[in-house]
């Protein structure tokens, strides 16, 4: 095996082991991004806020539902007798 041979060999393995470090640290961003940062109050769920937006007929978040930046919030469904209502607040707790 010549010189340039073994250079080459070692810049792949080289790469290969760079792309293999941070691929599992972008892995592991990911997974601490997915969850939530507090907790909620008693008769409060907590939810992703794509569920709310969808559940609220929202086409963007207003900005009570996450404070924190988790992707996720309280909600509570309340039955006013002439309708639905939906109530939030960030997972602060």
């Amino acid at each position: 095996m010549s010189t340039t041979q073994r250079l080459s060999s070692l810049l792949v393995a080289t790469m290969f082991i760079v792309l293999l470090a941070l691929m599992v640290t972008f892995g592991v961003r990911s997974a601490d991004a997915a969850q939530p940062v507090g907790e909620c109050p008693e008769g409060y769920d907590l939810v992703r806020n794509k569920v709310v937006l969808k559940g609220a007929g929202l086409e963007e978040p207003d900005p009570s539902m996450d404070g924190n930046g988790d992707g996720y919030t309280c909600l509570k469904i309340l039955d006013t007798g002439s309708g639905t209502r939906a109530t939030w607040h960030d997972n602060t707790l």
